[in-house]
C-alpha cells in the first residue's frame, strides 16, 4: 500500500472553497472506492464527497464548520 493525500480540488473537481460539515468514515477504517466519504457545503449546494480509491483512513484532518480552499488536504489513505 502507498500513503497518499487527497485534497479538495482532487476530491471535488476545481473547487474553489467550501465548509466541512462531517465525515461518513473514521481513522483506520478499511473503505472502497465510492463509499460515502464527508459531506461539505459550498455557497450554492451541499455535496457528499466520495472515497477516491479502495484502501485505510489513516489521517483526517477536517473538523465540523472549517472553511477549506482548493488544496486543502482533507484525508490521507492507505492506498491498495
Amino acid at each position: 500500500m502507498a500513503l497518499t493525500n487527497f485534497d479538495l480540488n482532487y476530491l471535488a473537481d476545481e473547487m474553489k472553497d467550501a465548509a466541512f460539515v462531517s465525515w461518513s468514515v473514521e481513522e483506520g477504517q478499511e473503505v472502497k472506492e465510492g463509499d460515502d466519504l464527508c459531506e461539505i457545503v459550498t455557497d450554492k449546494a451541499s455535496l457528499t464527497l466520495s472515497v477516491p480509491a479502495d484502501g485505510k483512513i489513516v489521517k483526517l484532518f477536517s473538523r465540523k464548520d472549517d472553511k477549506l480552499q482548493g488544496g486543502t488536504v482533507l484525508l490521507s489513505m492507505d492506498v491498495k
